[in-house]
């Protein structure tokens, strides 16, 4: 589905480009030899993946992406040809105390980015990613598709639909004109499972994190249903979009629109199914459910319809789910035991690439 001669030579400036996915598009990016440009918070302890797989990255920037003039200074500097969004607060967590920052980073953050495309010649293609979370939901057991209701419920997910409509705002405002004529594009995808992920506010890193460790997890909410989905398969997507919008050359262009991209339907399970799962792949893997954190706004069920990537981009998922499980438990042990990051996530970048699963 990967173009890989497409991306070869490309610049792309990728924002975020040191976070979980950042790391992974960043390596998938130098496998291809495109030309990346980073720009994202200098906070190496929060980023240990980025580290030990070190992509090789042709320039980088180290600031706050709501620094406007840092980040023009930056766009203006590389003349970028794609624009890839990932830079962003990513999760539910602390949204009572940090709701002024989340707001910044994703909201005025995108502005800011938006802006500096604006003032350069060189963008071809634009994708911002966003979140599942963008919807209104109604807890229902139907998909949502890029056309259902965005929704507000808590900041995290406000500041998501907030970016749905600062993309569209630019999009019909600015980037269909014949003067710029910028494809933008949005992408929608749900929780993304993989190697590198160590941030352990998050469910798998903190199975994967205990059930190494031997010590007993703690989960919590075990009835609900989350869309669970391989890293490599949702930026496989992305690539693919990111593609299209650059063939296309024209910002009033289909492609130019929201996408979701979603697991096929054996990766929407239960948090329960999901840990019993992970804890078969790790010997004497032991958890319990415990109480619920009040301080997290959490839906029960969200179901994305990905029909309209598969329709007009040929995308589908490759990894099942438990393909999924047994590649971030592989990827965790043979790191524990010593083995190189950059080697182990580099041999499933190649085996995704040639349409081979890691089973």
């Amino acid at each position: 589905m990967t173009d890989i001669s497409f991306f070869k030579n490309k610049k792309i400036l990728l924002t975020g480009h040191t976070g979980f996915k950042g790391t992974w598009l960043s390596l998938m990016l130098e496998y291809m030899d495109a030309q990346i440009y980073g720009y994202a918070l200098e906070d190496s302890e929060n980023t240990p993946f980025f580290a030990e797989a070190a992509p090789k990255i042709a320039g980088s920037r180290m600031g706050f992406i709501q620094d406007r003039e840092k980040l023009l200074g930056f766009v203006k500097e590389i003349q970028p040809e794609i624009v890839i969004h990932f830079a962003s607060h990513s999760t539910l967590n602390k949204g009572a105390e940090i709701t002024g920052y989340i707001f910044d980073t994703n909201v005025t953050g995108l502005v800011n980015l938006l802006e500096a495309v604006r003032a350069v010649n060189s963008v071809k293609a634009v994708l911002v990613v966003t979140s599942d979370k963008c919807y209104k939901n109604i807890e229902s057991d139907e998909g949502y598709r890029e056309d259902s209701v965005l929704g507000a419920q808590d900041p995290y997910s406000t500041s998501k639909a907030c970016q749905e409509l600062v993309t569209e705002c630019y999009r019909k405002s600015f980037f269909s004109s014949k003067k710029l004529n910028i494809p933008a594009a949005t992408a929608r995808a749900s929780n993304v499972i993989g190697g590198g992920d160590y941030n352990l506010t998050r469910l798998f890193p903190y199975l994967l994190d205990c059930f190494s460790k031997g010590v007993q997890a703690q989960i919590r909410n075990p009835g609900a249903v989350r869309p669970w989905q391989n890293v490599l398969d949702v930026l496989g997507g992305y690539l693919v979009l990111v593609r299209r919008l650059y063939e296309s050359g024209d910002g009033g262009s289909d492609y130019a629109s929201a996408f979701n991209f979603g697991p096929e339907p054996d990766g929407f399970v239960t948090v329960s199914e999901a840990a019993g799962i992970l804890a078969e792949q790790f010997p004497d893997a032991d958890y319990k459910v415990s109480g619920s954190l009040e301080s997290v706004i959490e839906t029960n069920i969200l179901k994305l319809d990905s029909t309209k990537a598969k329709t007009m981009l040929g995308w589908k998922p490759v990894y099942s789910f438990e393909d999924t499980i047994k590649q971030a438990a592989e990827f965790s042990k043979r790191r524990t035991a010593g083995e190189e990051t950059r080697n182990i996530a580099f041999e499933f970048i190649d085996e995704y690439m040639k349409g081979k699963k890691n089973a």
